[in-house]
């Protein structure tokens, strides 16, 4: 899982990445998207129906059904993509949980997340799944850390 998204959010950046890549009106199956990306098929279903919801997606039912995109990759932005499953808002609260927090009232990491939060909101409006979909190379799971032993 990635520092800023949470793991439904980086499935959702993964499958829209896969599905810009194909011609555009191609629709996808699900199930072909999860076992070629290695995320569970009913997660990604439900990841998938959210974003149709969201009107990123649409999709069809039947033998040459499937997710297609709605719109050009280049016309939907990152936080088009994050903010289905991810508080964006939440940003804006101290990263200290300090109830005020503030330029007059700062915590001693304010001028340190307020720096962070201004890029994370810059990309967030800037980059477009068009860019994504040109990242070619094979995303390389990191392993999962097992649980120590006593």
């Amino acid at each position: 899982m990635s520092a800023f998204f949470n793991q439904t959010c980086e499935y959702a950046i993964r499958a829209m990445m896969e599905i810009a890549r194909r011609p555009q009106g191609e629709y996808v199956l699900a199930k072909d998207l999860a076992d070629k990306l290695d995320i569970p098929h009913h997660y990604l279903s439900k990841i998938l129906q959210q974003l149709v919801r969201s009107r990123i997606l649409e999709s069809t039912r039947g033998r040459l059904g499937g997710f297609r995109l709605m719109r050009k990759p280049e016309s939907i932005l990152l936080l088009d993509l994050v903010m289905p499953f991810e508080d964006v808002q939440k940003t804006e609260e101290c990263v200290l949980g300090e109830a005020k927090c503030s330029d007059a009232t700062a915590c001693p990491l304010h001028e340190f997340w307020k720096s962070v939060r201004s890029r994370y909101e810059e990309q967030l409006h800037t980059k477009t799944l068009a860019e994504f979909a040109k990242f070619e190379r094979p995303i390389v799971r990191k392993p999962k850390r097992e649980a120590a032993k006593s």
